[in-house]
This record gives C-alpha cells, sequence and structure tokens, in this order.
C-alpha cells in the first residue's frame, strides 16, 4: 500500500476531497434550518383560507349558476 501510495502522490489529495466533500453533504442534510417549517409563523405571506374566492372577472362576466337540472350536450 505504501509503495501505491508514494508511486501516486495525488491519492492523498483526493481521498482528502472526497472526505471534505462527504462531510459538506452530510452537514447539508442534516441542518436543521433546510428541513423547518416556516408555515407556523405569522408573516406577510402565504395563501389565506376562505369560504369563497375573490375572482377579478372582466366587465360583463359573470359567475356560472348552478342549475339542479342535468343538462346534457348535444
Amino acid at each position: 500500500m505504501l509503495d501505491f501510495i508514494i508511486s501516486h502522490l495525488l491519492y492523498i489529495p483526493f481521498i482528502v476531497l472526497n472526505v471534505f466533500i462527504i462531510y459538506k453533504i452530510i452537514k447539508d442534510v442534516l441542518k436543521d434550518d433546510k428541513g423547518k417549517n416556516d408555515d407556523d409563523d405569522d408573516d406577510d405571506g402565504g395563501i389565506f383560507g376562505s369560504d369563497k374566492p375573490v375572482l377579478d372577472l372582466p366587465p360583463g362576466v359573470s359567475l356560472p349558476i348552478a342549475s339542479k337540472d342535468l343538462v346534457l350536450n348535444e
């Protein structure tokens, strides 16, 4: 093994670089800030739930009237 390392001097920096990259990946995956759910905060933004949506319809267009009769397409 020592002969291989001596003949291939870039082997040690390659191993060190790989260990560093693996460390950074594990650190980023296990970081608590990225997995935090921000929906609990009361700040500006997000979608507010309401019973009826507010539609911005052009003039002359209205919402369809729900009929109880079944309409078949011809």
